[in-house]
């Protein structure tokens, strides 16, 4: 099996720190915003409840009413980058392996096709790539044979 007919594998899961860490660092920022919400929100109510109660009584039944639900929501957290980074991975994989087919056809080496992973986003972005370079080949077929068979020595 060659090189572009078998399914491209990656092993890192965070393989661009620019796009899947703002992706993280957005998650969490909403994350910190919807606590922050509900509890001010929980805060609140339960002070409008009965607001003659002191400010202790109010924080330690807000505690015994709403802090199990702020447990689960930390555990949750991880979770959810977890699953924003695997998410992820699926669009940013496939530009990722396309910038590095670029960059090779770019230093001159020869480009095969382009093969994402199945269940990657971008299926389109490869067939339109594989079909670029099919037509540059076709326009240039002198380069296509110096690319299939090795080029031989003629002593001058």
């Amino acid at each position: 099996m060659s090189h572009s007919d078998r399914k491209p594998d990656r092993n890192k899961t965070f393989i661009d720190p620019t796009v899947q860490g703002a992706l993280v660092k957005r998650l969490v920022i909403h994350w910190l915003v919807f606590v922050g919400v509900a509890g001010l929100t929980a805060f609140c109510l339960q002070v409008l409840s009965n607001p003659f109660q002191p400010l202790e009584s109010h924080f330690n039944q807000l505690w015994w009413t709403h802090g199990p639900f702020l447990i689960v929501t930390v555990f949750l957290l991880p979770v959810f980058v977890l699953d924003t980074i695997k998410l992820s991975h699926r669009f940013t994989g496939p530009i990722y392996r396309l910038r590095q087919t670029i960059r090779k056809g770019a230093e001159g080496q020869p480009v095969g096709k382009l093969k994402f992973r199945d269940f990657d986003f971008w299926q389109g972005l490869a067939e339109d790539f594989n079909t670029m370079v099919d037509h540059l080949r076709d326009r240039n077929p002198s380069e296509q044979d110096q690319q299939e068979s090795p080029t031989e020595e003629v002593e001058a």
